[in-house]
């Protein structure tokens, strides 16, 4: 078999409300990581001798929990997933040790070579998710391609995603529908010009066009 050209990292999502999340580093990039992070329901823990106001700002909404003490590898029993956001080198070398004697997966912010994973740039519409890498190797041109892409996707691609999981849903509820079956209401509703339809009628009114989809195939 042909091998291909390596690529260090593989692109995945997880479940961040299955895995509790521990950052070590109480800063601006920790900071900036842990809003990142809530954006996808993740339950967070902060441990660092010295946090800044934005980071106690979201404990005091509970949106975050803290440990004000200085690291120590005791503080990661429990925990599945964790982010090294400071720039201490030493420390951050420190808790790659650790991580990998307790088999936690470590991302260590602006260093690949310590990192088991690396998080990419996301373009956000509802559940439609849209994620850019350089594998770690240019992360500032990255954000540039999330730029061009934010401005190529239209908001409106939130709306179509939720109509086509309703559609999905109404078409693996019916045990009776063929495999061909379910692909052509698929392609039928991928043939539609959804932003158009959105734009002219109104997003109230699309759930006309839904159901006309299912008539066709028999499903309402």
């Amino acid at each position: 078999m042909k091998k291909c050209e390596k690529a260090g990292f593989y692109p995945i999502l997880i479940n961040l409300e299955r895995f509790n999340c521990i950052i070590v580093g109480g800063g601006n990039i920790a900071y900036r990581k842990i809003v990142s992070l809530l954006k996808f329901n993740a339950e967070i823990t902060v441990i660092s001798p010295q946090i800044i106001k934005p980071i106690l700002g979201l404990a005091g909404q509970n949106k975050v929990k803290i440990i004000k003490k200085p690291y120590s590898s005791k503080y990661l029993k429990g925990y599945r997933i964790a982010f090294s956001a400071t720039n201490n080198q030493k420390l951050n070398e420190t808790v790659r040790k650790d991580c990998t004697k307790k088999g936690i997966l470590l991302n260590v912010v602006d260093n690949p070579a310590l990192c088991d994973f690396i998080l990419p740039a996301n373009v956000l519409r509802g559940d439609l998710t849209i994620s850019v890498s350089s594998q770690g190797k240019a992360p500032f041109f990255t954000k540039e391609m999330k730029k061009k892409i934010d401005e190529l996707i239209s908001p409106a691609y939130k709306q179509i995603f939720s109509l086509a999981g309703r559609l999905r849903h109404e078409v693996l509820s019916d045990p009776k529908l063929t495999s061909k079956t379910r692909a052509q209401v698929f392609s039928k509703f991928s043939s539609k010009n959804w932003e158009k339809i959105l734009e002219e009628n109104g997003k109230h009114s699309s759930k006309y066009y839904i159901d006309k989809i299912l008539k066709e195939f028999n499903l309402s």
